[in-house]
């Protein structure tokens, strides 16, 4: 049933709402769509304009957030974050965290990956994972010569962040070197852990060269509760670039293991520049929008993409989002101790 959550959650994604009445925000964030060819790309920003306030990313399962669609961008010297969704994801999956990084002062991109997005599902994805990385790097080409944003963007604070799926192409643009043998013996035979299940569906087998798609102007990493630490190779963790921040889900899972993934990543990545914790009452969806009251019931047996959790999910969220702000913001992005599991 995990493998069809997946593609379910896309579905749900994808629906439209009926329109709501958006919450009037005092410091409302700006919002727009990027011309990327090919890939459908937006973009939060901070704004000075007030009105006319709408939602996006809403709708029957999950919250919205509210932005002033086209406004105009205020203030100079802008970090960036580019968000890498999860396998069958779409750029709505973590838009409640890009209107918090508006808030503080990012631009926040956010894109549907063609090949691992719902409704844009390739079937030997997973043959060419070179792919994924070199579609967040033209998104951000795209950012830098947007007429808009491009002159406002501080060049040498452009970050990644991925869920799921979208942490391994975050390690993939920060040096990260992905070894598909390395990952097949890994998993051998495992019918349980849907990384295994999913890889293996989209072909990946040993003769799949090993990937890499290091770009030098990513200066930071976020991985949440990401899958597919056993790919890399550890001379290439050892060496990564830049620092990385790898948040897990707390709340155990058979299909995802913490055990086998993410106290995996806190063992190899590197302790000097890395930093790793694990978030208590969280499951692999919290790391999604808030769910709308009733979305559980609406969902039937896949009502785990809203339930499990032992927190209200948004005070998970605010706890996610201080992290994140800490780690892309303060020092070297070295902003709190490491957890050891």
């Amino acid at each position: 049933m995990r493998f069809l959550a997946v593609l379910i959650f896309g579905l749900v994604a994808a629906t439209t709402a009926p329109a709501e009445p958006a919450p009037v925000d005092p410091s409302p964030v700006g919002f727009r769509t990027l011309d990327v060819p090919g890939i459908h790309a937006v973009a939060w920003y901070p704004t000075a304009q007030p009105a006319p306030v709408s939602t996006v990313a809403g709708n029957k399962v999950f919250v919205g957030v509210p932005v002033v669609s086209n406004a105009t961008i205020s203030g100079t010297a802008h970090p960036v974050v580019l968000l890498s969704h999860g396998y069958s994801g779409l750029w709505r999956n973590q838009a409640w965290l890009a209107e918090k990084l508006a808030h503080a002062g990012f631009i926040a991109v956010a894109f549907n990956q063609p090949g691992t997005t719902f409704g844009d599902m390739d079937p030997n994805w997973a043959t060419d994972l070179a792919e994924r990385p070199h579609q967040v790097s033209r998104v951000l080409d795209a950012v830098l010569a947007d007429p808009q944003l491009g002159p406002r963007v501080d060049q040498e604070r452009i970050s990644v962040i991925g869920h799921s799926l979208g942490g391994s192409t975050a390690l993939l643009l920060s040096g990260g070197v992905f070894d598909p043998p390395q990952l097949v013996e890994a998993c051998g035979d495992d019918t349980r852990k849907l990384l295994c299940t999913l890889y293996r569906a989209g072909g990946l087998g040993e003769a799949v060269a090993p990937v890499t798609a290091r770009d030098p102007r990513i200066s930071a990493a976020v991985l949440l509760d990401m899958e597919g630490i056993h790919a890399f190779t550890p001379d290439s963790l050892a060496q990564l670039a830049v620092p990385v921040l790898a948040l897990v889900s707390g709340v155990e899972d058979p299909a995802l293991p913490l055990g086998w993934e993410g106290r995996t990543q806190a063992a190899r990545l590197p302790a000097a520049t890395s930093r790793y914790a694990e978030i208590p009452g969280a499951t692999h969806f919290s790391f999604m929008s808030a769910c709308q009251e009733g979305a559980a019931q609406l969902l039937g047996e896949e009502a785990f993409v809203c339930e499990g959790e032992t927190a209200p999910r948004p005070e998970l969220h605010a706890e996610i989002a201080r992290m994140v702000l800490n780690f892309l913001t303060n020092g070297k992005h070295l902003a709190f101790a490491l957890q050891s599991p």
